[in-house]
């Protein structure tokens, strides 16, 4: 059984000067791959301010491109192959580092279509995965952009298996899933997993995805679940099929042995996690801490963070719960990210309308806050023995 805390920290922050977009995605040489405010493709870069020697996150425009208002949710970076890409309404916006290619087109064929995943095996093609709405079932299509032609061509047949993660190593070896059948109880499609490979067609069963089969149904697989092959860990902001809650799930080598975590034992009696943000590695996670209640009987939350590792009962830390309460629009531009100096941190844009900023919180300073709550309760559990 995790353990839970129910007081409140002020955990320090530090304020920078930077005006961050929606996400900040890990990207080559340290880098963060982001959109500035003309909406380009831009890196974020750690520097010192010559006059006050304070840390600085400069914004570095990469490219004149795509120059438009984008989507806030749909944006990702594959360093592997050199892509970046999002989407403006129905048209697909990309970007390639190595080629300097830029691709603006319309890869869905109507309005009943939306654009699912987008995956890559190299730095000359793109592959599409999008989903066309029917009557009564749901079919997934693929097909790819060839930046020699700069045309999409379709390739090979429909098919309703979706590409999800790619497995390390980098190649044609994905974590896929199907519908497997529609609940008329949760009213949702039910989802299988499985490894997939693109060449042989072959689907592979696992413990994992045995244990995915269980958890998981209908989600939007981009902004719901946050998963690291590297880090055997999967976070799931939606509620799943076991748990009435946000869960996380571990592995070992190979796929062995999955473990499920139900991330509500975390929180204060009569409140709810809603996750907002999880670091690539999957060991931090930003939360809301819903249902508190103001002095007119306004609901308010607050936030906190939460990390993930075996050397934690139930694999949780306690929840740092910071202090101030915040409307759920107060955090925006939430990502986790790496300093020079000070390693793990998460970024934000703060705005609660009289105040507005962009904070960095030191994940050192938040682990120092969990080690006195682990402390605390050994101390008083070692008292209580006595």
């Amino acid at each position: 059984m995790a353990i839970t805390d129910n007081s409140t920290q002020d955990i320090p922050y530090i304020t920078i000067s930077a005006e961050l977009f929606e996400k900040c995605l890990p990207w080559r040489d340290g880098k963060y791959i982001t959109i500035d405010g003309w909406g380009n493709f831009a890196t974020l870069e750690w520097s010192k301010d010559k006059k006050t020697k304070k840390d600085k996150l400069d914004v570095v425009p990469i490219v004149k491109f795509p120059s438009q208002r984008v989507s806030t949710t749909f944006f990702y970076a594959q360093p592997e192959t050199g892509w970046i890409w999002t989407k403006s309404n129905m048209k697909f916006l990309g970007y390639n580092a190595d080629t300097k290619l830029t691709c603006d087109f319309i890869p869905v064929p109507s309005f009943k279509s939306w654009i699912e995943l987008v995956n890559s095996f190299s730095k000359y093609e793109l592959l599409f995965s999008y989903e066309t709405q029917e009557p009564i079932t749901k079919c997934i299509k693929n097909y790819t952009y060839n930046s020699k032609t700069k045309h999409p061509e379709k390739m090979g047949e429909d098919s309703e298996i979706l590409l999800w993660k790619q497995i390390e190593p980098f190649g044609k070896d994905f974590l896929a899933y199907e519908h497997f059948e529609y609940s008329k109880e949760l009213d949702k499609y039910i989802y299988r997993y499985f490894l997939y490979n693109f060449d042989t067609k072959e689907k592979t069963e696992n413990d994992l995805t045995k244990m995915l089969n269980k958890t998981l149904y209908e989600v939007d697989a981009n902004i719901d679940v946050c998963i690291s092959i590297s880090s055997r860990g999967l976070v799931s902001k939606c509620y799943s099929l076991l748990e009435d809650c946000p869960v996380v799930i571990t592995w070992k080598d190979n796929y062995e042995d999955p473990k499920l975590f139900p991330l509500n034992i975390l929180a204060p009696k009569g409140k709810t996690l809603e996750i907002q943000t999880v670091s690539p590695d999957c060991k931090w996670i930003f939360t809301y801490i819903c249902y508190y209640e103001g002095l007119h009987r306004e609901s308010l939350c607050k936030v906190g963070f939460i990390k993930i590792s075996e050397e934690y009962p139930g694999i949780a830390s306690p929840l740092v719960i910071l202090d101030e309460y915040a409307q759920k629009t107060y955090f925006n531009a939430c990502s986790f990210i790496e300093h020079p100096e000070y390693g793990s941190c998460f970024i934000c844009s703060y705005d609660n309308g009289n105040k507005k900023e962009t904070r960095l919180y030191k994940m050192s300073d938040v682990q120092k806050e969990i080690d006195r709550i682990l402390l605390e309760k050994a101390k008083s559990a070692l008292s209580e023995g006595k």
